[in-house]
């Protein structure tokens, strides 16, 4: 296909010089260029090619005179080699982006031949990406749309850079050489002069050449042309560069999940595909996502119609079998893989083996680094597995370096380190168990201080104490392989050390139910501190799971099993978990007497993080008492420890739990705030959890603001969350809060049956006290449909239940609309001591709304009695002394929404 020098006639002498100079620079062109600079290059060029020129001509004149010289191909001889490929899929954007830059040709320029990558004209484009993707396939769709633009010809070259044995450049160069119709005793022996000979045959020709499956940048280098009207397409695994002339490599990532599908129902059929989209989606998950297991998948449900999408859904099911069915005659996802796995250097591939055994989740330097034992070996196996794929970098910077591992390659790396020897598996789990313990003691010191002695700063390298919540949160379930692989290596000591610093962030997790009890489990030679710190957090979970007497009877004994006593700052934090479980009784007279006296014996310890907790739990206790001015002081204090920790899931949920305090006090103005910024901290933090319980508040404090639409979608986002994670709990408290909304919207009817809805589910709960909230507001509703005689019921319900479990402020509610009831219901004395009742407990704390709002309607009954003086001294005495009395002229508390006005 080379070209032929015109045939026009010329002298001797011009034909002779001519291809003199092209011999010239051929043969000898790059190593003047090395030798010499500038000037003195060209001059000795021009002198060398003047000089081989002269003999060219003394030759050809007296082997064939008046004959024109022959070139190796004529020009008008186009080559096509493109071979056919799969049609491409989805993901248009990466489609376009390609024929746009390989569709802009320009005119070959001819003249003076660069000799150096540097100076190239050649359009030269990489695509990369990791095994399975579609790259092969991206590059032939885009050359068989761009070969018209490349009259002179298209070349396909298999390098073969996935495979055991890659073809050289030297041979890459002869085979392209051969293609463009040279001689085979015609090519040199050099792969310099090789490169030579390929950059002068293309330098005045629209070429198009795709080099598929590189294998790295030396490979390619030599095999490019120069010419301004060429262009090469290069496949690889890694992301080459090959000099200045190459554009920013072209990555080629995963479908989406609709590409994905489209992929899928390219091979399976469109039809069958559409008629279970759900079962579909389920299958490319399973398959990653990935292009070349979602062609084998698909290829499979076409040749077998027999095979329904669940039953391909039911294959894919176990990681372990999915490997074995991502394979047909032509082509295994193992195959594939296998090559980029063999080339990793030997510490690599075993540390990334044992890694992608692990739970999947994130990757950082820090795993690899503590089973290579070196942080510099770490770095360059990170960097050796993103090169070839195996690897994703994910995260912006140094501080963030991160990785991802795609699923299918994660599951055959893990079948690769089964392979492994059993004592070189035992080393490495080892190291990796005793790294583990290392990190989360040192992240646990700032909560529990006497850890801090325990791990030297040399051993954790790279692990920040300001993110600590979240490391623990993101490497909960390899911390849960540590403790079990930890004990079958008979590291009993390091899997109960490390099940001792896990319990200082049970706040940050979600454990399963029964977990505790194998997680925190000691063994018997542990240390009584460790002992001490585990029986503690089983005394937690049993709490958390509802399961209060369990907690107690852990912790109530006052000693250790082995007779010792234990210190003082065990004993406060002990009193903490006996105050939660007497509040979860709904006794809250003893959870605040238990967690007045933790916050004092941790405060003589000097536990800081456990005085932020406890603090946080002592200000709900004593807003549940009726003391929510106490209640601010005590969480503000928290917040202020919890910013100086710089711990920002403690900040999100004190901000939270002060917002609920200033919504008693009546400051809904500046709980709103709080509670925004809560949320959007606990969604950076991807706690959806408590991203849904502080919606939730937002939604009360809404309501406070008369923003009634807006807190009715606060509550739709909070049920969105909590409906799937199966919180019925929550479920129950959201519903129960669209009560006073749509009521105060005036739609009574179906504030009637929401009301029904919370109280069946807090039953089916279990949930007695919730029921009571509930039934109070039940009975308000029959108040304000005029019907006191049938609000009695629930109202006395609701007192009898918040009387028994001490929550003052619940209790003063229900008596207040009590009150109403007998009021109306012309029963004076009942009336007047419901009222006395709740006026007791608002005036003994900072509820100076509510003392108003009771005293509007002590006032109507005074009147109601006939009693007027009277009823006008308390109004007169009051709004002297309350001045929210007096901008709620007019109030009937069996009219108005409890809480609003």
């Amino acid at each position: 296909m080379a070209e032929r020098l015109s045939s026009r006639r010329s002298s001797y002498w011009a034909t002779g010089a001519l291809c003199g100079t092209v011999a010239a620079l051929s043969a000898t062109g790059d190593i003047i260029f090395d030798l010499f600079d500038g000037s003195t290059a060209v001059a000795v060029g021009g002198g060398t090619a003047v000089l081989i020129g002269g003999l060219a001509w003394y030759h050809s004149a007296r082997a064939q005179p008046g004959a024109a010289v022959a070139q190796p191909a004529a020009r008008g001889v186009v080559r096509h080699e493109l071979p056919s490929t799969a049609p491409w899929v989805g993901r248009r954007t990466l489609l376009d982006g390609l024929l746009a830059t390989l569709r802009d040709v320009p005119a070959p320029t001819g003249g003076t031949l660069s000799v150096g990558l540097s100076h190239s004209q050649s359009k030269i484009v990489a695509v990369h990406g990791a095994p399975g993707t579609g790259k092969t396939t991206l590059a032939l769709n885009a050359a068989h749309r761009v070969k018209d633009d490349y009259p002179d010809g298209q070349l396909h070259l298999a390098l073969r850079g996935d495979g055991d044995e890659p073809m050289t450049s030297a041979d890459a160069l002869e085979e392209l050489l051969l293609r463009l119709g040279v001689a085979r005793a015609d090519i040199p022996a050099r792969v310099a002069d090789r490169a030579a000979r390929l950059r002068t045959l293309t330098n005045d020709l629209r070429l198009l050449i795709v080099l598929d499956n590189a294998h790295n940048a030396e490979q390619v280098r030599p095999l490019l042309p120069v010419g301004a009207g060429c262009a090469v397409l290069i496949t690889s695994r890694r992301a080459l560069s090959v000099g200045d002339v190459a554009r920013p490599p072209v990555h080629v990532s995963l479908p989406s999940e609709d590409d994905a599908l489209s992929v899928l129902a390219h091979w399976a059929g469109e039809d069958r595909i559409a008629a279970d989209l759900a079962t579909a989606l389920r299958i490319t998950r399973f398959c990653g996502r990935l292009p070349l297991a979602l062609h084998i998948i698909g290829s499979k449900l076409r040749n077998r119609p027999d095979l329904s999408l669940a039953q391909m859904r039911d294959r894919l099911e176990d990681e372990r079998e999915r490997l074995r069915e991502l394979s047909r005659s032509d082509s295994s996802l193992e195959a594939c893989l296998g090559f980029s796995h063999r080339e990793l250097t030997e510490p690599t591939r075993a540390a990334f083996d044992l890694i992608a055994s692990l739970p999947a989740g994130r990757l950082t330097d820090w795993h690899f680094a503590s089973v290579l034992e070196s942080r510099r070996t770490a770095v360059e196996a990170c960097d050796e597995l993103v090169e070839v794929g195996l690897m994703e970098a994910d995260g912006g910077g140094e501080a963030d370096r991160g990785y991802r591992v795609h699923d299918l390659i994660r599951v055959y790396a893990a079948e690769q380190y089964d392979q492994l020897p059993p004592d070189d598996r035992r080393q490495l789990e080892g190291r990796l168990v005793r790294a583990f313990r290392d990190a989360v003691v040192h992240l646990a010191a700032p909560r529990a201080p006497e850890l801090a002695a325990e791990v030297s700063t040399e051993r954790v390298d790279g692990l920040d104490r300001s993110s600590a919540a979240a490391w623990v949160s993101g490497e909960q379930k390899r911390l849960e392989w540590a403790i079990g692989r930890g004990r079958s290596l008979g590291m009993d000591a390091e899997a109960a050390e490390i099940g001792e610093a896990l319990s200082y962030f049970l706040n940050d997790i979600t454990l399963p139910s029964g977990a505790a009890d194998w997680l925190f489990s000691a063994p018997s030679g542990a240390r009584p501190r460790v002992r001490r710190s585990l029986r503690r957090a089983r005394a937690t979970m049993a709490l958390a799971e509802g399961a209060p007497d369990t907690a107690l009877a852990l912790l109530v004994s006052g000693g250790t099993d082995d007779g010792e006593a234990p210190e003082a700052v065990d004993r406060a934090r002990d009193e903490m978990v006996v105050a939660s479980a007497h509040a979860a009784k709904r006794d809250f007279r003893d959870a605040l007497r238990h967690m007045t006296g933790a916050v004092d014996g941790l405060r003589a310890a000097g536990d800081s993080w456990h005085v932020l907790n406890s603090l946080e739990q002592l200000g709900e206790f004593q807003r549940w008492r009726g003391k929510p001015e106490l209640a601010e002081r005590s969480q503000r204090e928290a917040l202020r420890l919890a910013e100086q920790a710089g711990d920002l899931r403690a900040c999100a949920r004190l901000r939270r739990t002060l917002a609920e305090t200033l919504g008693y006090l009546r400051r809904p103005e500046e709980a709103a705030p709080l509670l925004e910024e809560a949320i959007h901290d606990f969604r950076v933090l991807n706690d959806r959890r408590w991203e849904g319980a502080s919606l939730y508040a937002l939604g009360k404090i809404y309501r406070l603001l008369g923003r009634r639409d807006e807190a009715l979608d606060c509550y739709r986002r909070a049920e969105e969350i909590f409906g799937p994670m199966g919180e019925r709990h929550w479920v129950g408290r959201v519903t129960n809060a669209r009560i006073r909304v749509l009521a105060g919207l005036g739609d009574l009817d179906a504030a009637r049956e929401t009301a029904g809805s919370a109280i069946e589910i807090f039953r089916q709960l279990g949930d007695e006290m919730w029921v009571a909230h509930t039934q109070r507001d039940v009975g308000w509703l029959h108040l304000k449909a005029g019907r006191p005689a049938e609000a009695l019921g629930p109202l006395t319900h609701a007192v009898e239940v918040t009387e028994r479990a001490g929550d003052a402020y619940a209790n003063a509610m229900a008596r207040h609309l009590r009150g109403v009831a007998h009021r109306d219901l012309g029963h004076p004395a009942e009336a007047r001591a419901d009222f006395d009742a709740a006026l007791a407990v608002y005036l003994s704390g900072d509820y100076a709304w509510n003392e108003a709002a009771v005293v509007h309607d002590v006032v109507r009954a005074l009147r109601a009695e006939g009693r007027s003086e009277e009823a006008a001294a308390l109004e007169t005495g009051t709004a002297a002394a309350n001045p929210l009395f007096t901008g709620m002229q007019g109030r009937n508390g069996a009219e108005a929404v409890p809480d609003e006005d």
